[in-house]
């Protein structure tokens, strides 16, 4: 990825060069030629730790709001953050409520020692996660979500793709047949899930039994009212969650348009196409592994087709009435994608900051074994409370020069 610096100041809008950080140690600040991702760390190599990090962003709050809603994504990278512990202080200091209940596809395990980080997902290293916008398939999502590296020791890959999703639906609505079909249509998403007690299959879209994200028949059936889902009970106390949603919805904050659904983790296409492009990203002799993994999904989905109906798969993704997106739409949704994603390498103990109702995530497969690779996170359905108070919004808070 390439960078170039961001010069700021945080008084007046005085061009400077770094180091006006209201008496704080200096910072560097790159944005990335994308245009949807900023880096901050600490200049010189100096030792600012996770108390002087909450304590920055309680202070620059509406510079960081600015930079914020300009680019996207927010790194933070080279302060001392040892632990799962340390990193809920910082998310803590600049988002207040954050929350507890995970709702999504993927499995999740809670910190030890903390209340609101987990696991960003539970899978093993050779499994890809598309990108998506967390929980994008709820009427209220979370808007902030942030990651945490807490270990990084894998051989290869191991990423977190980010995706600006407004450049998405740019991309794709310039076909006005989008436009047309999908500007103010809708979607509809199907997710089955298994009893606890049920007997494993071969479909991997069945992520999770239903005991892991409700903790009853009564909490599930409270939660689909709150959520607006439809909930049915099958044989074998299997329970299928259905809702549905607008294929694009328009930013809270700056009114922008954006490609907000969850079609791209749900469908029974994505995680082949995922595997291809690694493998082209990986080159070498090491794309082999993710090649057979591409060709592994496709087989194994193409073996399903006779024997499952798409809608009994343990996910699946339609329009709102029932039908199926074709070859091609698929085809151009992950283009499109792809071409507004940039590959976030993490660094030991980096801290990513994301405008979840633009900015997607997801997670590349990696070499090494199952604990070498470690991201946490927490996230919040609220923007921080004093963002929303103050409507000014000024993304010029910041000029741009060279490397």
């Amino acid at each position: 990825m390439k960078w170039a610096v961001l010069a700021i100041c945080c008084t007046v809008q005085v061009s400077c060069d770094g180091t006006c950080l209201g008496g704080f140690p200096e910072l560097d600040v790159q944005a990335d030629d994308a245009g949807f991702s900023v880096r901050i760390s600490p200049k010189h190599g100096q030792g600012l730790d996770s108390v002087w990090l909450a304590n920055w962003l309680k202070e620059h709050t509406q510079w960081l709001k600015n930079v914020f809603f300009k680019y996207g994504a927010v790194i933070f990278r080279g302060f001392s953050i040892p632990d799962a512990l340390a990193f809920e202080q910082v998310a803590l200091a600049l988002l207040r409520d954050l929350e507890r209940v995970y709702l999504g596809t993927s499995p999740r395990s809670s910190i030890n020692g903390t209340t609101y980080v987990h696991t960003a997902a539970d899978f093993d290293p050779h499994r890809t996660v598309p990108v998506h916008l967390e929980m994008s398939f709820r009427s209220k999502p979370p808007a902030t979500q942030m990651f945490f590296a807490n270990k990084v020791d894998q051989w290869k890959g191991g990423e977190t793709p980010l995706t600006d999703f407004r450049g998405v639906w740019e991309q794709l609505r310039e076909n006005p047949e989008w436009q047309l079909k999908f500007g103010n249509g809708k979607v509809k998403y199907i997710r089955n899930m298994d009893d606890c007690s049920a007997v494993g299959h071969f479909d991997p879209l069945v992520q999770k039994c239903w005991q892991k994200m409700f903790k009853d028949e009564k909490d599930v059936m409270q939660k689909c009212a709150d959520e607006d889902f439809n909930c049915t009970w099958g044989a074998s106390n299997k329970l299928t969650l259905s809702n549905v949603q607008p294929f694009v919805r328009k930013h809270p904050i700056t009114g922008d348009e954006v490609w907000f659904n969850h079609i791209n983790v749900l469908h029974k296409d994505s995680m082949a196409a995922d595997y291809a492009r690694t493998s082209h990203l990986w080159g070498g002799l090491v794309q082999v592994w993710p090649l057979a993994l591409s060709f592994y999904y496709r087989a194994l989905f193409g073996l399903l087709d006779f024997f499952v109906p798409e809608k009994e798969l343990g996910s699946t993704a339609v329009f709102e009435n029932g039908e199926v997106f074709s070859k091609k739409e698929l085809s151009e949704m992950k283009a499109a994608i792809h071409a507004n994603t940039i590959q976030h390498a993490y660094a030991a103990h980096d801290v990513v900051l994301v405008d979840n109702l633009r900015v997607g995530h997801g997670r590349e497969i990696y070499l090494g074994g199952k604990g070498s690779r470690q991201i946490f996170t927490a996230w919040s359905n609220e923007y921080p409370q004093s963002w929303q108070q103050d409507a000014v919004l000024d993304t010029q808070d910041a000029t741009l020069g060279d490397v």
